[in-house]
């Protein structure tokens, strides 16, 4: 919204965007393919196997926003300016959540409770005649293909019956819960400030929105 603003400040009154307005967002976010925890949900295994919901990002329409020297100068200097006022939260804040976030996963995976869980998957799986060791290793198998085929259908089929069958999804979750909420006891000072952060950067977002005119 605010390269939208600059632009038009600029004088390309009909810039609208240039694919900067996000793809909405699947109805259910949790119906994504099968990660460490196995598939979750029968009915989207059952019409998208193992690859992605199908979204679409929405197409400019109205005439060319423009073209040329003076147009790529304003376009980089809007995205500079829009850089400058959004900003982020503190570096090494972010740094440490995606470090302790990869720790957690790490730790679930090491987990007797995740690996006793991930047999009894890979075991519903065998009998149901889909050798597997873990629901990671199965999207690689389908996601090169233009398509969904009948067997990738069938795969995740079994693969949605197994996750439920072993609770798979729900041990590793659990498990995985358990471990970050050490991680937070142990960094409860410096994941306090993040916090604060964001919640400062999302009152400062919301008020470039309303600045803008395009509020909640």
């Amino acid at each position: 919204m605010l390269v939208v603003s600059c632009m038009r400040r600029a004088g390309y009154t009909a810039f609208s965007g240039d694919g900067l307005q996000a793809a909405r967002a699947p109805d259910n976010a949790t119906a994504l393919p099968a990660g460490a925890w196995g598939y979750l949900g029968a009915e989207a295994a059952g019409v998208q196997g193992f690859h992605p919901p199908q979204r679409s990002l929405p197409r400019p329409t109205g005439p060319a926003a423009g073209s040329g020297e003076a147009y790529d100068t304003t376009r980089v200097d809007c995205d500079r300016q829009a850089a400058e006022r959004i900003g982020a939260p503190p570096g090494p804040g972010t740094e440490l959540v995606g470090r302790l976030f990869n720790e957690s996963l790490a730790a679930a995976g090491r987990d007797h409770r995740v690996i006793a869980a991930t047999g009894q998957w890979s075991a519903c799986m065998a009998a149901a005649g889909f050798a597997a060791a873990d629901p990671a290793t199965l999207p690689d198998r389908f996601r090169a293909a233009p398509a969904v085929t009948p067997t990738e259908l069938a795969t995740a089929r079994a693969d949605a019956d197994c996750t439920g069958r072993s609770n798979l999804a729900g041990i590793w979750f659990a498990v995985l819960a358990g471990y970050q909420q050490q991680q937070i006891d142990r960094n409860a000072q410096a994941l306090t400030a993040q916090q604060e952060a964001v919640r400062a950067q999302d009152a400062k977002l919301a008020q470039l929105m309303a600045e803008t005119g395009n509020g909640p």
